[in-house]
């Protein structure tokens, strides 16, 4: 599994992504403001050809959340 961490407006998003079958990708992620788990996904959209894709997607789902929840 793949994860990285990147911060947005205060929040820290951690995403992760693993291979399920016929070598696809899917992402999720959890949002934290101020040391507590603010919004947990446990499947962002649909499998992705590559990691880079579907981390690209979780990244932009969660900016996506933070802009309309902050």
């Amino acid at each position: 599994m793949e994860s990285g961490i990147t911060e947005y407006k205060g929040y820290v998003v951690h995403v992760f992504c693993k291979t399920i079958k016929d070598g696809l990708h899917i992402a999720s992620c959890a949002i934290w403001e101020d040391g507590a788990v603010v919004q947990d996904s446990k499947s962002i959209g649909r499998n992705h050809a590559t990691a880079a894709d579907a981390k690209t997607a979780a990244y932009e789902w969660a900016k996506q959340w933070i802009d309309e929840n902050s």
